[in-house]
């Protein structure tokens, strides 16, 4: 999914936590995208190459594929959730689930053909081959539910 996709399903599902919490689950909530890419589009900028679909992969550095393993596993996140947790950090913990739904949310908007999200790394490089977020009927879809479910519980 897009990451403004991102900061907006993830404001609206901690609509009711106060606002600093929100803004750092929001934060949470487009993380692991900025980890894995924020590198390459900076380059990218730099060198005015921007892609605006689906890039062909071979362009991405090994080290992309490596961060974006971490930083979209269930297994990751729920070691960490679960360390913030045992450590007493529980407001923490629930700002944290913003990551965990920018995971649930890639791993049926990635397709097995571009970056497949993988569910249970390291241990298995299973992934389920979802809806291309980049589809122009599933970007018109998402940001219409979007502004309906945000029309409903903000105005």
């Amino acid at each position: 999914m897009d990451i403004i996709s991102h900061a907006l399903w993830t404001n609206l599902i901690f609509k009711e936590v106060g606002a600093p919490q929100r803004a750092v689950a929001v934060f949470f909530g487009v993380l692991p995208d900025l980890i894995s890419f924020s590198f390459l589009a900076a380059k990218d900028s730099i060198k005015k190459t921007m892609h605006y679909t689906n890039p062909p992969l071979q362009i991405f550095p090994k080290y992309i594929f490596k961060l974006y393993n971490i930083t979209h596993s269930l297994v990751i996140w729920l070691g960490v959730f679960f360390l913030l947790k045992i450590l007493g950090f529980s407001w923490l913990a629930l700002v944290f689930c913003g990551w965990g739904l920018h995971i649930l949310l890639d791993i049926f908007t990635h397709t097995s053909a571009f970056f497949p999200t993988p569910i249970l790394w390291p241990f298995s490089k299973f992934h389920f081959s979802g809806i291309n977020w980049s589809n122009k009927w599933f970007m018109l879809f998402n940001y219409a539910v979007l502004a309906f479910m945000y029309l409903v519980f903000y105005f």
